[in-house]
């Protein structure tokens, strides 16, 4: 049948083991920033030469990728 097969974007609870490997993931390809969770939000963080520090955010670990590879400079690394 045709509705036999899943979209193709679906939205899935991460486990919090998942998502602290996700995040390590996120972490180890985009260095220096530090990468964390909270109330459905990820966050990177990185310090700002003179004080202060430089912190991207999103729903969505994917998106914030986009933003860490814009903010660095780089291609977006795949994980």
């Amino acid at each position: 049948m045709a509705n036999d097969t899943a979209p193709a974007w679906v939205a899935i609870e991460l486990t919090p083991k998942r998502r602290m490997d996700l995040m390590r993931a996120i972490a180890k390809a985009y260095p220096p920033y530090a990468i964390w969770w909270s109330a459905g939000i990820y966050y990177a963080t990185t310090p700002k030469p003179g004080g202060g520090d430089n912190t991207l955010y999103d729903t969505n670990a994917g998106d914030l990728c986009k933003q860490l590879a814009a903010a660095l400079g780089r291609e977006v690394v795949e994980l």
